[in-house]
């Protein structure tokens, strides 16, 4: 999927293998990214870039252009992708609506676009996603672990009569787990374990936009599913593999030392605009607790309304900016004001921010998070590049910054200050909430 021209000025992402040259020069770090079997288009290829996490557990982070979490991307690409996974999800479900489950903080968007699109006649299945936030009262919380994860913990906190509760998840139809990328099959292995001792079935579809493991852990999910008496399928769009030195750890660990300051917010600050936004009665703010074709319709609409009342460029200089898990609210609000409208989000995962040609995050901000004072957060490629070519960090006339979150005096002092010295023209901040009688 090739992203259509931006306006003037706005600069067109770097290649692929440039951002790899520059990862592997100094790490040895190899990353080979090819058409999956399951999606054979050559045009995906140059989605993935290599960049370096600050987690002592795992050096490399798998940047995606079509995911709409750490690069500004186009939210027709974005949404476009999760179309075409849902698509192959769609096909091996065999005729059958699925129940998807999305996976917190970076695949709860890519779940639920997946979703809009799973049901056995191309319409919406029933949709839910693991949180880190705390469950509601009365739910029922399913736990594993995410091991390489900055976070590692995922909670599935279902109440049992809600939109997908105990007669969605207990019906013997697939379960569709949703990633952004499989690297080892640990991760949906351990959701599958949990999700299986509360709720048996006989089928499970693991979806992602990238499955970079090696032929011999593919084969071990299997079997682990056939030990459960159960069959699981894996589809992806793209397939790859990552070959590291042995040594990589502590030389990532030498280089993360040796960077220089990243580039952060520097620009006179703009004007910041406030409002406060309901959904419709019964939409939640999010799917953590469950979502159906209702709520996808009438978030449709509400998304139209609210786009038509915001006085921002329709086109990629604007940047919709999500936060944290809270992703698909703000992609379908960029969707409504135009397909070339840039989406990102917030994220609590430190990543290197390296401001250089062929590196995937040129800035970072960092700020207390929304949610938690006492936790860090970044937003990545929002400040603009102080180089002449900026990548993935051109800079935005209008950011549109969306939560679900009550915006404190620290978010105010934090993040809402930065975004205002980032922006050229303005920032508007949506506050959503749920509507009436809804799960959230």
């Amino acid at each position: 999927m090739t992203a259509a021209p931006g306006p003037p000025g706005l600069a067109r992402p770097h290649a692929g293998a440039e951002t790899e040259n520059w990862v592997s020069t100094r790490l040895g770090i190899d990353l080979v990214v090819r058409a999956s079997a399951d999606a054979p288009s050559a045009t995906l290829l140059e989605s993935v870039e290599l960049g370096l996490r600050r987690n002592p557990r795992r050096a490399q982070l798998l940047v995606s252009r079509l995911l709409g979490k750490h690069i500004p991307a186009p939210v027709e690409d974005v949404l476009g992708a999760a179309h075409a996974l849902g698509g192959l999800v769609r096909g091996v479900c065999r005729d059958r609506t699925p129940v998807v489950v999305g996976f917190a903080e970076t695949a709860t968007a890519l779940g639920h676009a997946v979703a809009a699109v799973s049901g056995a006649e191309g319409g919406a299945a029933p949709y839910v996603h693991t949180t880190r936030r705390p469950a509601p009262e009365g739910a029922r919380p399913v736990q594993f672990l995410e091991e390489h994860s900055h976070a590692t913990d995922q909670t599935l906190a279902l109440l049992p009569d809600g939109v997908v509760g105990d007669a969605a998840m207990g019906a013997d139809v697939p379960l569709v787990l949703v990633d952004d990328e499989i690297s080892t099959g640990t991760t949906a292995m351990n959701a599958i374990r949990a999700l299986h001792a509360v709720w048996p079935r006989s089928r499970y579809v693991v979806a992602s936009l990238l499955d970079s493991r090696t032929g011999g852990q593919r084969r071990q999910l299997e079997e682990f599913g056939a030990d459960l008496g159960a069959e699981i399928t894996s589809v992806a769009l793209l397939a790859g593999t990552v070959t590291t030195p042995p040594d990589v750890l502590s030389r990532a660990a030498l280089l993360l030392d040796a960077l220089p300051s990243p580039t952060g917010a520097r620009g006179t600050p703009v004007p910041v605009v406030r409002s406060m936004v309901p959904l419709p009665d019964g939409v939640p703010t999010s799917a953590a607790q469950g979502w159906g074709s209702r709520c996808e319709f009438l978030l449709a609409g509400a998304m139209e309304t609210l786009a038509g009342a915001l006085p921002v460029f329709r086109d990629g200089r604007t940047l919709v900016l999500g936060d944290e898990e809270f992703m698909y609210v703000p992609q379908r609000l960029a969707a409504a004001l135009g397909g070339q409208v840039r989406t990102s989000t917030t994220t609590r995962s430190p990543a290197a921010a390296v401001d250089t040609g062929g590196y995937p995050l040129r800035t970072v901000l960092g700020f207390p998070a929304t949610e938690d004072p006492g936790r860090a957060a970044f937003a990545y490629n929002v400040a603009p590049s102080a180089q002449v070519e900026p990548g993935h960090a051109p800079g935005f006339d209008d950011i549109v910054f969306v939560t679900d979150t009550p915006v404190t005096a620290h978010v105010d002092k934090g993040l809402l200050r930065l975004l205002a010295a980032s922006a050229r023209r303005s920032v508007h901040v949506v506050q959503v909430r749920a509507g009436q009688g809804s799960a959230s």
